[in-house]
């Protein structure tokens, strides 16, 4: 499913390579001017919570324009599929999201931006993925490579009906923390956990386990990798909740206004409360139902494509005012 879906994604934003940009900056007022048709105040904290600058500032001398980008991606291509030189990583979805966005605005407009699975903190204004969930106010939060990220399931098995007993599969080589989960609660009968790659011929490893298999648990583990946890977004949707560590890192998904035990059951870095948390909640399906009610509310605000587009528009609106290119 997830495959067909990246297919059509990728099927659907090639062609859209083929409109003109003309087209896209004729629609930008029509689009700006759907602020009518939902709440301003939910529109003004969301544009302020992924873009948190409030004074002016200067691009640097490595902004490029949308005809730029397009240039540099298309280099990139070349390079790696003509050429064989695969020094540099495609990361086309990025580039298809954030130029899909930038198109709107007029070719003059320029902006700094990094791809890829940020981590870093920055002295000047850039546009990224993802961003620490402290000190982050130069970071501007982007929808990138939301094929990847913007995955959601039905689940038709409710809670009650699921294993009691929580799981996780993936690459524990990531993230130090998914390795010491592994290596340290691989044992414990009511954790069904493993790394699935890479191959290692250690105890805590274990073969690949799909989406639809990890959601007959009543709970499963979300664990941060090169930034954020992909699978939250599927967890989050579903009938299972999503157990983890306070989020370190922010994306599209708002990871930093969750707040612990309400969105999802917060555990010590070290999991070392893991197992009694689990089993509180197991014994408490009122609250366990509470806090699916609670994440699908969460998820559900991404939802309606039409006002994510126009909030990803007022995010770089926002921008380029600040940065005087109005």
């Amino acid at each position: 499913e997830i495959q067909k879906i990246k297919f059509i994604y990728y099927i659907k934003n090639t062609c859209k390579l083929l409109i003109p940009r003309k087209f896209y900056r004729w629609r930008l007022d029509y689009e700006l001017n759907k602020l009518n048709d939902y709440e301003k105040e939910y529109l003004t904290y969301r544009t302020n919570y992924y873009n948190k600058l409030n004074t002016s500032f200067k691009i640097s001398t490595k902004a490029v324009t949308s005809s730029e980008l397009w240039s540099r991606q298309k280099r990139i291509l070349f390079n790696y599929f003509i050429k064989k030189n695969k020094t540099e990583k495609k990361l086309t979805t990025y580039f298809f999201d954030l130029y899909n966005i930038f198109s709107f605005f007029s070719i003059d407009k320029m902006l700094d931006y990094k791809f890829g699975d940020v981590r870093d903190t920055f002295s000047s204004p850039i546009i990224v993925k993802s961003r620490p969930i402290l000190k982050n106010e130069n970071s501007v939060i982007m929808k990138l490579e939301s094929v990847r990220h913007f995955n959601y399931v039905k689940d038709k098995k409710q809670f009650i009906d699921k294993k009691e007993a929580a799981v996780w599969r993936g690459n524990a080589s990531n993230n130090k923390k998914r390795l010491f989960f592994v290596e340290n609660y691989h044992h414990i009968k009511k954790f069904d956990i493993g790394q699935h790659g890479p191959v290692v011929n250690k105890p805590w490893f274990k073969g690949y386990m799909s989406i639809y298999d990890q959601l007959k648990y009543k709970f499963i583990f979300c664990i941060e990798g090169k930034d954020t946890a992909t699978s939250m977004k599927w967890i989050m949707s579903s009938n299972s909740i999503c157990v983890m560590p306070k989020p370190a890192m922010d994306t599209w998904f708002m990871e930093g206004s969750l707040k612990g035990d309400v969105h999802y059951i917060e555990v010590q870095d070290d999991f070392s409360d893991a197992e009694e948390k689990i089993d509180y909640y197991n014994n408490n399906i009122g609250l366990s139902l509470k806090i699916i009610e609670k994440a699908h509310t969460h998820v559900k605000q991404f939802n309606d494509s039409k006002r994510e587009k126009l909030i990803s528009l007022l995010v770089l609106n926002k921008y380029f005012s600040l940065s005087g290119q109005t």
